[in-house]
């Protein structure tokens, strides 16, 4: 999220001004928290391209928003975020019909919006609560009123896709949902590689693509973990003296395998149930064709498993998508894998 929020602002010029902005979940209650949080980002990027800005050449337009902008942001919070009692043509909030105060409170910060690309970025977006007064937040989110430029990103565990079709995001196109996934080979080593080189190491050509092709192998292409085994290594590099030298891969090999351990034993204790339950799905997709277990066969073999009377089977699920154990397929509904390769391994592993 950091990597696209950073490509946006790479975007942003006087003449055609670019915004990224960061909302969590449970801003979406509020229309108002929201147009906030955006037109703070506004403030901020306007006043930064003004202070670049030749007097002249969009200059003084810029000044001018940022002066809309300052007003916007002081009237919001007169109005008070989230507080009973805000009021809309003499109408309480609770009186007021969530879908109205939305669009309205979009509607006002149109003058200055439309002059701004936005992009609001969601993270944790599996969280993002259900409600009438999420969905009509979404709603201006998704189909902004007066055209303004502005377009979301959610970014969340399997079940997020879910979540948002509950809160009235429904039928999104193909090519805009997008399964986090293991990366090639190549794509692998060309991210580890530009981490050497963003450290300037330094060591023979041959050394560095040994190091590289051994470390895209440990990562099995998932990015967390070639995050790991990246950090695991440089950090070795570092402590002798910056040089990429063979005797020293097994070190770099060996804690990039501890820190993809840690990473699965965090994953593994936010599960709602024992390890042995985890490990006989892990064994059952195995065996399972192309890995993929329907949501039936799951069933039969969890439910004689659960052992507290109140767990059900849908909890059960649920929890297990949150905590990224499995994830649903995009090819074929209610039938779900367990994403990341390796930890299916570590969880077949694990001690009966």
């Amino acid at each position: 999220m950091q990597e696209c929020m950073e490509a946006v602002r790479q975007h942003s010029t006087p003449k055609k001004p670019w915004v990224a902005v960061n909302i969590k979940p449970g801003n979406l209650k509020s229309s108002v928290e929201v147009v906030m949080l955006i037109v703070d980002a506004v403030n901020t990027e306007s006043e930064r391209l003004s202070s670049h800005a030749i007097s002249g050449i969009g200059g003084q337009k810029l000044n001018n928003l940022l002066g809309l902008g300052r007003k916007l942001y002081q009237e919001l919070s007169e109005r008070g975020v989230g507080i009973a009692g805000f009021s809309l043509g003499g109408k309480s909030e609770s009186e007021t019909d969530t879908a109205e105060l939305s669009q309205r409170v979009f509607q006002n910060a149109s003058r200055l919006l439309e002059n701004f690309h936005v992009v609001v970025f969601v993270d944790e977006a599996q969280n993002t609560p259900i409600g009438s007064a999420t969905k009509d937040v979404l709603d201006c989110l998704h189909d902004p009123p007066a055209d303004i430029p502005l377009v979301t990103v959610f970014l969340g565990l399997g079940d997020t896709e879910g979540i948002l079709t509950d809160c009235g995001l429904s039928g999104p196109a193909d090519e805009r949902v997008v399964n986090l996934g293991v990366l090639s080979n190549e794509e692998a080593s060309d991210a580890i590689r530009g981490v050497f080189h963003a450290y300037c190491f330094t060591g023979s050509l041959k050394d560095q693509n040994m190091w590289v092709e051994r470390l895209a192998e440990l990562s099995q292409g998932w990015p967390q973990h070639i995050n790991r085994v990246a950090v695991a290594a440089a950090r070795v590099i570092r402590d002798h003296g910056g040089g990429i030298k063979a005797e020293f891969i097994q070190k770099a090999l060996e804690d990039g395998q501890r820190r993809k351990e840690n990473y699965y034993a965090s994953r593994l204790a936010a599960c709602s149930h024992e390890p042995s339950l985890y490990r006989q799905i892990a064994l059952a997709v195995h065996e399972a064709p192309d890995g993929v277990l329907s949501r039936s066969s799951l069933r039969s073999m969890v439910q004689p498993l659960l052992e507290d009377p109140q767990m059900t089977f849908d909890g059960f699920l649920k929890n297990a998508l949150h905590t990224g154990v499995l994830a649903e397929t995009r090819k074929i509904p209610k039938h779900y894998q367990i994403p990341i390769p390796s930890f299916r391994d570590y969880l077949q592993a694990l001690p009966v």
